[in-house]
Parts: structure tokens; C-alpha cells; sequence
């Protein structure tokens, strides 16, 4: 987007104008006039007029968005000089810094647990800036390692790797939830400063078992989440079995008994029929409309050699056997005689038909005549039909497969002598699906395999059962497709016991980059066992683990930990793993600091101590090359070190600042000003260095202003008859040291109140620094019901923030402020007449030539124009305008009781309307600090 610029260089211009296009109309401004332009300027958005006139304010020009723009250009006097200036400095040019702008909320999703009301559980904070703990907080570290669980001796083990934050620390009271981590049987951790990690350097703190992983990265894979390894014989019929085969009326049948005997322990496989229950996950393995491939049934024909006696009937060849039951021969069957006298009665012939005694053959052939004979030899040959091939299964019956063919033919009970191989294509198998592994930096597989209901055989008594798995791995190309480059590894647990058994299998690849991976059971299910077999195997976890090259992870401080979900760990509904840390940072000596780092943030000399002093705090900060960037140059740490001891006499815990630094739009002048609110000051710049005002109870003011040092008709106050949006009370939340958790104070402390205005001021830990707050919050949110706007001449710019002003209400018609005129002794002639009320004390302030005030108490002088000072002043006055001493000095006069009305506490500062300095103020009281000298009182009473 860009503007067009009609410029003229005389308003009154004849010619036509220079024309310009820009990117804005203040970028445009400030490359063409720079900070300082010659000229006077009349800006318009279009054609001028009263009505497009743009003001030459920052907001103004910084918010123009128009298509054209007309600037008249006046030569002479640089009228816009100051706003240029201004709009080069913006804000930064104030010696007051802009109050932050504080979180409404502290509990925001960027920021760390650490800071939270709620949810304080160890999180992935992605993208999100790395805490810089300051003073003493409980720590919730933040993840920077994937949490990954391992199965050691049976018990399930999480590994985790966490950054407390930048910097140094101490380090104590490591817990997971409220436990601490040494209680935790299993549990170990360890703590390793800046610069060192778990994969090179010594921690700083031990606790508990030993950790032997480094940092790895290790991806869970979200396909496997407990699947259930099915054996093969819980899949198909046992291979290799005795099975028995029949035609039973129109459907040809398979069935099995089980074979093997007894057996006392369950070591053996045996043959199995057929399992006929569904699985869960799988489904019945044999079900009608599949198919069956039967093999391995031997083709071989039954033979049977006999004598016996035979009558033989003509015209047909039929010969009755009396030994013979029907159904002994079928037709099909070969039969050969020997020992007819007749020898065309011996021979080999086929069975035709056979009836009850009566067999008749294929061959023909005329008989003379019927003749019956003894000790006849016969070979009966049997041929055996195919049960070879496949067959539909019709019927599933316990033990027994009927199925339909029209091959099978034969009525005869087939048994087998040698093992048969029946395959159901049911598309099940024991091997599950191949699960991808992506990662190209990857080279090992992690497994995890469980038996959650333990792993035992039972029979009068627990015996030992085995369950075995396999796992193989395929290499994949980069376009993740299979190259056949396969590797396999297996394992197995034993155990007599109905407690979980669990184990992880660690396998490294012979290459690096992605793979495919898939398992499956390798023992069978002992359905022989004549008792309970427990033996289900899940395979819970698959990971894919990377090596993580880096030594180190710079200047953070970080947190190994190993975690068995036992009873006690998994006692709490939320586990967090927690610390109680303080920031080691170089305090300041009186002349220097006792340590330092390097750019990279090491320690590199001297000594660190943990502190949340406010002095070391707010200098630790400014000098932080991430945070402040500033030189000890820019620190007044004279006057920062005499304000803090200020703070620390009115309370100990009032100076300290305790937070956890997380925002990533937080600015060094926002963070500045949070630590020094925390701790009752304000921060501001003078003469180019950082200092604090600390906000108390005044009992002078440190300037006056009168109408001899404002601007005319450039004042404004402003009074209400109802506090900030009617609230009565306060709420003030802290997180509280003693029950780490937020604790709240509520004032009044009888619940006298309707509307509470709640206040989260960040880095606040201690009770006592809470309550002062809260009380001073409360008194102001009383009695503030005045603000002044006002602008004063250049005495100004020696304020300080929170400063007790007395500003003459110059809005009334009546005010008693001037010069003083002449003096004679103790008498002052004034520059207008005053007036002294009865039964009042009356005194007179006197400005100073540095800008301050002196309070003189005064009597009636001899005039209305004069009054006699009860007290020498400070300084000799000036009556007489001069180079040397500058103007008359000013006054303000007015009784004692009237006073206070001229008094206000001083909240912003705005240098930008040259020559002038605007201020705004409340009105200030003694009040706001009533209870800064009061004793504590009990915590338990106010936060209960």
C-alpha cells in the first residue's frame, strides 16, 4: 500500500506541486524534514481545509491511512520542530517509562506453568520463549525431551527431560506432584547446570536410582497402543495334525480329537482341532462361505487279503460271500480270486454293486451253471478317493468342519496315520500390520511387550509358562517404499505369577533413516493344558529412537528424570514434576558485582549467589545481553542500591521480586517496571540512567506549581463522587511460598462489600508483601476521587514518578500563588493579596531555585500583600529578575487545612509538548500508607 504527497513549498504557491508517491505518509515525513525540519507544516488528507486538516501529533501521523495527502510547507519559523523531535523519540524521550502493560490474567497459554493459577503441569511450550526465573518460585519445568516409558524389572518406567529455565540455579525440593522424588522407590533424577546435559558434564544434583539413557529422541508410535499378539494356532487348525475325514450324509466332514496323552507341565504343544470362539479383535477363525486347503493326506488304497467260501449264480457274474457284512466292499473296489477249479472263475474283477452277500462285478461274462466253492483266496484293494485340494466350509460344529464338495465321494471314515495340514483362508496371521517409522536420523527400534494379567498355567497349582515374540525391521528408501533389507529379533518371558510381567526389547539397525516394523507370537497357545493358561501378550509401545548428536544445550539449566509408576507415583491424579529454584546471579558489592558471564551467558569469574533482592534483580535484568542489553554505564547503581534499602527497612519481604519471565512480548521496559511495582517503586530514566522512586508517604512536596510556572488555560481536574467502576473492594492474588498455591486477600477483611476489583501483581510470593499491597490498593481505591491534568514550564523535567506535587487549582477564580515581590526581614511582599482565615494555621511555599519547596508557617503582615515568615528561609529569595539568580522566586500560599487539597501524587509524565511538560496526578494522601508501619498480621487470619 502507498500514498500520494502533493507538496508546496509556499502555501501561497502559484505553480503546481511536487508530487511524490510513498510507502506512508510518516516514513515520507521523516526522510524528507528528518528530526528537525526548518519549516512550518500544515498537513491535510486531500484538499485542504479546516475539516481535513491531519494534527501533527505521533498518533495522528502514525494512523494516517489516506490515498492523498496535501502539505503546505512554510518557510521561517520551525513550528513543527517539536513534533518532529517527538516523533523521532516517541515515548522513549520521557523520563517517566510507560507503565507495562500487565497481563490481565497471568494464567495465559504462552506463559509457563510456573506462573499459572491453575493447570501446573509440565508442558511442550513449542515456539514459546524459555523461562528466565527471577528471586525463588516453584518451578513446573518445561518438556524438551519427549517423555518415553521403558519396562525394567516388570515395572513401567518413564524418562523425561525438562529446562527449569536460563540461567543458574539452586535447586531443591524435587517432587513429583507433592511427593517428594526421593520417597518415590524407583525414582531418580538429575540436575545439570548450564552447559552440561545427561550426554556430557556432571550434575549438579543426585537423587535416586541411576539414569543410564542419555538424551535421545524418541517418537512413539500412535498405531500401537496394546495389540493383542495372537498365536498361530489361535489363528488356524494346528498344522501337522490327526485329523479324521468323512462322509457323513450329504456333507463330507473334518474332525480331531486331541492326541499326546497327559502331560504335567505345559511344555508341549499339542494338536489341536479347532478353536471354534471368537477373538475380540480377530473373530471366529473358521466361519461358513471360507474355504479350507486341505494337504498331506496320503492316497494310498486299503488292502485286505481274506479266504472264504463263494457261491457263484449265473447268467450274471455275481458271486455271494457268505463271510461278508455289507458295506465291506463298495463299488469301485477291486477284487481278485484264486482257487475256482473253474479257471475262468479266478481273476481280478471291479465291484459293480454290493448288497447285504451279494457282490456283482463289472465284467460280464455267461455262467453254465451255479456251483458253490470252499477256501476261495481274495484280495480286496480299496482305492482312497482325494481329500487333497480345497473345500467350502458349510457348517462350524464343535470339533467338526462339514463341508461341500463333489469330488469327496466315497462313505468311508478316513483316519489318517500321518500328520494333515488344514489351512482355513481366513486372511488372518500371526504377524500384525507393518507400522511405518519415518525418521531419517533414526536408528534403533524400541518394544515394548506386556502380559498384564500375568503369565502362569494352573492346574491344582501355578506352573511356569513360556509366551515368545518376534519382531522384524525393513529398511525403507526415501520415498518409504520396502527394499527387502529385513532384520529380525525376538524374545521372550517366563514366569509363574499373576503379576504384570513386562519387558522392552532394544534393538539397533545395521543402517539409519526410516524402516517398518511389525511383530507377532511365537509361541502357541497350550489348549491341551488340562487346567487355566494365562499368557495373553500386548505389544504396548513401539519408538522409534534417534541419537541426539549435541553435548549440551547452552545456558540452561535442566532436569533428568526417571519415574516407575508405582503405587505412590500414581497415587495423585495430575503428576508434575516440580522443584523449588532460586537464581544465582552476581550481586552488586558497592562498587562492582561479585561475578559475570561471558556472551554466552557461563560463568566465567567470580561468585553467584541466589537472591530476589530488588537492587540485584532489576541489574541482573538491564544487564542481561537477551533481555536488557544495557551497560552498567546506564544504571545509577548507587541510587538503586539506597532506594532498595529504603524498601527492604519499611519490610524485609518487601524487596524482593520472585517471577518467572516468559512472555516473549514482554519489552525490558514492561519487565523493569513489573519488578520494580512488585517491589512499591517506580522506574524512570534521568540524565540517561535507570533509577527507582520509591512510592511512600511524603510529608513535603518536592515541587510547586503555580501559575507563574503553567500554562495559561492548559488545566484540568477532574472529580467523582464513586471509586473505579464502583468496585469496594479488593482482591489480591499471590502465589504463597508456605502452601505453593495462590492465596488470596480480600479487604475489607470483614466482607463488607459488594463488587471486589481483582488485582494479580506478578512476582509477589510473600504474605506480607501481598498485604501491603493489597492495602495500599485498597486506601487508594477509597480516597483517590481527583485527577489533574496540568502542563508546567520546564521545572518540570526534574520530577521524579510518584512524587508528592502541591499544584495551585488555578480552575477556581480564587488562588493565592505568585512571586514574591520584596522582602524585608522576616516580611515578604507578595505579587497579589492573600487571605488569612480564622482560626487557621497558614503557611507559604516557597520554590527553591533547583526546583523544590520550602513550607514556612506565616502571620498576617502589615497589608493584604505581605505576611511575616515565622522561619528563615532556606536560600536567599530572588525579588530582583537577573541574569545571575533568574526570576523571582514563586509562592503558594494557604491555610494548613486547605493544604493537602494542593497535594498530588504524580502518575505520568509527558515531555513531547515542548516547552512544556505535561503532568497527571491524583490526589495524594497519608492515608494510601497508613498501614506501611503496622505490625503484620497473622496470615492464616486474613487468607484462611
Amino acid at each position: 500500500m502507498s500514498t500520494t504527497i502533493r507538496l508546496y513549498e509556499h502555501p501561497f504557491a502559484a505553480g503546481a506541486p511536487r508530487v511524490v508517491r510513498a510507502a506512508s505518509l510518516a516514513e515520507w515525513l521523516l526522510d524528507h524534514y528528518g528530526a528537525r525540519p526548518s519549516c512550518a507544516l500544515q498537513i491535510y488528507a486531500g484538499e485542504p481545509s479546516a475539516d481535513t486538516r491531519v494534527e501533527q501529533t505521533v498518533e495522528a501521523i502514525m494512523a494516517a491511512a489516506a490515498d492523498e495527502y496535501t502539505v503546505l510547507q512554510s518557510p521561517g519559523a520551525d513550528g513543527g520542530a517539536s513534533f518532529f523531535i517527538a516523533f523521532v523519540l516517541s515515548v522513549a524521550s520521557a523520563a517517566l517509562a510507560p507503565d507495562p502493560q500487565m497481563p490481565a490474567n497471568v494464567n495465559r497459554t504462552q506463559e509457563s506453568p510456573n506462573n499459572a493459577l491453575g493447570a501446573r503441569d509440565n508442558q511442550v511450550r513449542l515456539l514459546q520463549r524459555i523461562e528466565d526465573i527471577y528471586g525463588t518460585v516453584r518451578s513446573i519445568p518445561t518438556q524438551i525431551m519427549a517423555t518415553y516409558t521403558k519396562y525394567i524389572g516388570n515395572e513401567q518406567v518413564e524418562f523425561g527431560y525438562y529446562c527449569i529455565g536460563r540461567g543458574y540455579y539452586d535447586v531443591s525440593d524435587l517432587r513429583d506432584a507433592d511427593t517428594l522424588l526421593s520417597y518415590i522407590r524407583g525414582a531418580g533424577a538429575r540436575v545439570y547446570p548450564p552447559f552440561t546435559s545427561p550426554n556430557s558434564g556432571s550434575p549438579q544434583l543426585s537423587i535416586g536410582e541411576p539414569i543410564t539413557d542419555p538424551v535421545l529422541t524418541v517418537r512413539r508410535s500412535q498405531e500401537i497402543d496394546g495389540v493383542t499378539l495372537m498365536a498361530a494356532n489361535q489363528l488356524q487348525l494346528a498344522p501337522n495334525a490327526l485329523y479324521l475325514l468323512a462322509k457323513a450324509g450329504p456333507a463330507r466332514t473334518v474332525s480331531s480329537g486331541i492326541a499326546g496323552g497327559s502331560y504335567a507341565v505345559p511344555a508341549s504343544s499339542y494338536d489341536q482341532i479347532l478353536q471354534l470362539q471368537p477373538h475380540p479383535n480377530i473373530g471366529s477363525i473358521s466361519e461358513v462361505g471360507q474355504t479350507v486347503d486341505i494337504s498331506g493326506v496320503p492316497n494310498d488304497p486299503i488292502v485286505t487279503d481274506r479266504t472264504v467260501s463263494v457261491w457263484v449264480d449265473g447268467p450274471a457274474r455275481t458271486y455271494k460271500i457268505n463271510e461278508f457284512v455289507g458295506g465291506e466292499v463298495v463299488p469301485g473296489d477291486t477284487m481278485t480270486f484264486t482257487g475256482f477249479a473253474a479257471a475262468e472263475n479266478n481273476g481280478t474283477f471291479t465291484v459293480q454293486s454290493a448288497s447285504g452277500q451279494d457282490v456283482t462285478f463289472v465284467e460280464g461274462g455267461q455262467l453254465s451253471t451255479a456251483f458253490y466253492e470252499y477256501g476261495i483266496d481274495v484280495h480286496i484293494v480299496h482305492p482312497i478317493p482325494s481329500f487333497n485340494g480345497t473345500r467350502t466350509i458349510r457348517t462350524v460344529a464343535d470339533q467338526r468342519l462339514e463341508l461341500t464338495t463333489a469330488v469327496w465321494a466315497v462313505d468311508r471314515l478316513y483316519e489318517s496315520s500321518s500328520p494333515v495340514t488344514i489351512v482355513v483362508n481366513n486372511g488372518l496371521t500371526d504377524w500384525t500390520d507393518w507400522i511405518t517409522l519415518p525418521a531419517t536420523d533414526r536408528n534403533r527400534v524400541w518394544c515394548n511387550f506386556m502380559c498384564a494379567q500375568g503369565l502362569y498355567a494352573e492346574n491344582g497349582g501355578k506352573f511356569t509358562a513360556t509366551v515368545g515374540y518376534e519382531v522384524q525391521v525393513e529398511r525403507l528408501d526415501g520415498a518409504l517404499n520396502p527394499t527387502g533389507q529385513v532384520e529380525g529379533f525376538s524374545s521372550a518371558m517366563s514366569a509363574s505369577s499373576t503379576a504384570q510381567q513386562a519387558e522392552t526389547v532394544e534393538h539397533y539397525t545395521a543402517w539409519t533413516g526410516p524402516a517398518r516394523v511389525r511383530a507377532r507370537r511365537t509361541t502357541p497357545f497350550l489348549y491341551a493344558w488340562q487346567g487355566t493358561v494365562v499368557d495373553e501378550v500386548k505389544w504396548v509401545d513401539l519408538f522409534s529412537v534417534s541419537p541426539v548428536d549435541k553435548a549440551h544445550f547452552g545456558a540452561l539449566t535442566t532436569v533428568h528424570t526417571m519415574t516407575q509408576a508405582t503405587t505412590r507415583a500414581t497415587a495423585v491424579r495430575n503428576r508434575q514434576l516440580n522443584a523449588l529454584v532460586t537464581r544465582r546471579i552476581p550481586t552488586w558489592t558497592g562498587s562492582g558485582f561479585s561475578g559475570g558471564f561471558d556472551g554466552e551467558g557461563r560463568h566465567v569469574w567470580g561468585d553467584l549467589h541466589g537472591t530476589a533482592y530488588l537492587r540485584d534483580v532489576l541489574a541482573a535484568v538491564s544487564l542481561d545481553p537477551v533481555i536488557g542489553r544495557r551497560t552498567l554505564a546506564e544504571l545509577d547503581m548507587v541510587q538503586i542500591d539506597a532506594t532498595a534499602a529504603q524498601v527492604y527497612a519499611m519490610h524485609p519481604q518487601a524487596a524482593a521480586f520472585n517471577y518467572t519471565l516468559d512472555a516473549d512480548t514482554l519489552s525490558y521496559e514492561e519487565t523493569v517496571n513489573m519488578i520494580a511495582e512488585a517491589c512499591f517503586c517506580k522506574a524512570y530514566r534521568q540524565s540517561g540512567r535507570l533509577r527507582l522512586a520509591f512510592e511512600r508517604a511524603q510529608a513535603a512536596p518536592t515541587a510547586m506549581f503555580c501559575h507563574r510556572n503553567k500554562e495559561p488555560d492548559a488545566e484540568t481536574i477532574t472529580r467523582t463522587f464513586a471509586n473505579d467502576a464502583d468496585y469496594d473492594g479488593i482482591e489480591l492474588v499471590y502465589q504463597d511460598p508456605d502452601t505453593e498455591r495462590a492465596e488470596t486477600i480480600r479487604l475489607p477483611a470483614g466482607g463488607d462489600y459488594t463488587k471486589l476489583k481483582k488485582i494479580e501483581r506478578p512476582g509477589i510470593r510473600f504474605f506480607a508483601q501481598a498485604w501491603l499491597h493489597a492495602n495500599r490498593e485498597y486506601r487508594k481505591l477509597l480516597g483517590q476521587r481527583m485527577t489533574i491534568e496540568t502542563s508546567v514550564t520546564g521545572d518540570g523535567r526534574a520530577l521524579v514518578p510518584m512524587s508528592r506535587i502541591d499544584v495551585v487549582d488555578n480552575t477556581v477564580f480564587q488562588a493565592y500563588d505568585g512571586e514574591v515581590m520584596a522582602q524585608a526581614g522576616l516580611v515578604l511582599t507578595l505579587s497579589r493579596p492573600v487571605v488569612f482565615e480564622a482560626g487557621e494555621q497558614h503557611s507559604i511555599l516557597l520554590q527553591r531555585r533547583d526546583g523544590s519547596v520550602q513550607s514556612i508557617m506565616v502571620e498576617p503582615g502589615p497589608t493584604a500583600r505581605q505576611v511575616v515568615l515565622q522561619s528563615v528561609p532556606d536560600e536567599a529569595l530572588v525579588t530582583t529578575p537577573t541574569p545571575e539568580d533568574g526570576i523571582r522566586t514563586s509562592f503558594s500560599f494557604a491555610s494548613n487545612s486547605m493544604r493537602l487539597a494542593q497535594a498530588w501524587l504524580l502518575q505520568e509524565m509527558d515531555l513531547r509538548d515542548e516547552p512544556y511538560v505535561k503532568l497527571v496526578g491524583v490526589n495524594y494522601s497519608d492515608d494510601y500508607y497508613a498501614m506501611d508501619t503496622q505490625p503484620i498480621p497473622n496470615k492464616e487470619a486474613v487468607i484462611n
